[in-house]
């Protein structure tokens, strides 16, 4: 079940995401439910077509997400790419993963929103009707406008035959241009989601943010204020019958980027810190064939006030282990991997402090 207290981040699964999560600390798990996003399937651009079939993507993927989450739940959604894919037995690759992931011990709950194809909503009702799961319903920004939204809403309750108690109401509001003042912010949103009928009584009730736009962020990087984190306790005091469970991207664009060769680009090395309030962001020179000066780049982490301490996760331990010369530097995934963890650990110690406050 989705607490108050929990932790939703959102996580594309690919390696970087789910080592991240993988390599948390059991009692950092405990207050986690990641919102899981089944990737497209990568292109190959030296062979001009993609890397696997359907099968070959699909497969893998129950038995990694019981291999890296275990018997905890999870949320699972898929890129719009894979939603209508159908598996060499017939089956629907959303039916398939659910399945066979039910079957490894797995608990998801199948992601629904207003965008999916019936085609998909249809897969859907079959496993909810299969394994009473319930649904998380994805709601975003633009949608709290609609005027009809609570009818869109009765209509995805009467197609699947289940009340709200049975639906985790997940509000997606995106990369939003502006969060401050956070009380007025704060205000608009609450309005917008009091739109949302009988808010109190669904299962669970999540708010997600991202304000961390990493295409915008230039050599050398900087400090960038965690905006999703400083609003959310404007927004949990105005619902204080149901507070909102807090969520976000972790340190990543939640968006899957058009593919690109990657023979004719050479990324820049970057490592990202989550601090209480902000962001430390080091983006250095191209990392390809530079990979050492990722130890500058883990020295100047590790020289901060803030810096946790290899105690703290695995990712403050790479970090630590790298500046040292205990480590190698690495590859690009690695730093992602580093970012994300230290993030989700950072995340559920501040939400724990934030509602050990409030009792």
């Amino acid at each position: 079940m989705i607490l108050s207290n929990s932790y939703v981040p959102f996580l594309k699964w690919r390696q970087s995401e789910f080592q991240a999560l993988f390599k948390l600390e059991d009692e950092i798990k405990d207050f986690i439910i990641p919102y899981i996003i089944l990737p497209p399937i990568e292109y190959d651009f030296a062979e001009r077509r993609l890397k696997k079939t359907i099968e070959e993507h699909i497969e893998p993927m129950a038995k990694r997400i019981y291999d890296k989450w275990g018997s905890r739940l999870a949320l699972l959604d898929f890129h719009d790419s894979l939603e209508g894919k159908v598996m060499d037995n017939g089956e629907s690759v959303v039916e398939y993963v659910h399945n066979e992931a039910l079957a490894l011990g797995c608990e998801l709950v199948p992601v629904v929103s207003f965008e999916k194809s019936n085609w998909y909503l249809v897969e859907v009702k079959k496993i909810t009707s299969a394994q009473k799961c319930g649904i998380a319903l994805r709601v975003f920004l633009e949608d709290l406008d609609r005027q009809t939204i609570n009818n869109e809403i009765d209509y995805l309750l009467e197609m699947f035959d289940l009340g709200i108690s049975n639906i985790d109401l997940i509000i997606d509001l995106g990369t939003p241009d502006n969060f401050e003042p956070y009380a007025l912010f704060s205000h608009i949103i609450f309005t917008k989601i009091n739109s949302i009928n009988n808010i109190k009584d669904y299962r669970s009730f999540v708010i997600v943010a991202n304000s961390l736009d990493l295409m915008q962020i230039k050599q050398p990087g900087g400090v960038f204020t965690r905006h999703e984190w400083m609003l959310y306790p404007y927004l949990a005091s105005k619902f204080k019958e149901t507070p909102p469970t807090f969520g976000d991207y972790t340190t990543d664009n939640i968006e899957f980027l058009p593919q690109i060769d990657m023979r004719k680009i050479n990324p820049s090395a970057k490592l990202i810190y989550t601090l209480p309030q902000h962001w430390h962001v080091l983006k250095a020179k191209a990392f390809r064939g530079n990979t050492a000066q990722m130890i500058n780049l883990c020295s100047n982490i590790i020289s901060l006030p803030d810096y946790k301490g290899i105690a703290f996760c695995d990712g403050d331990k790479r970090i630590y282990d790298t500046a040292k010369g205990i480590e190698n530097c690495g590859n690009l995934g690695t730093w992602k991997q580093v970012a994300i963890n230290h993030h989700m650990t950072k995340v559920v110690h501040q939400l724990s402090s934030y509602h050990a406050s409030i009792i």
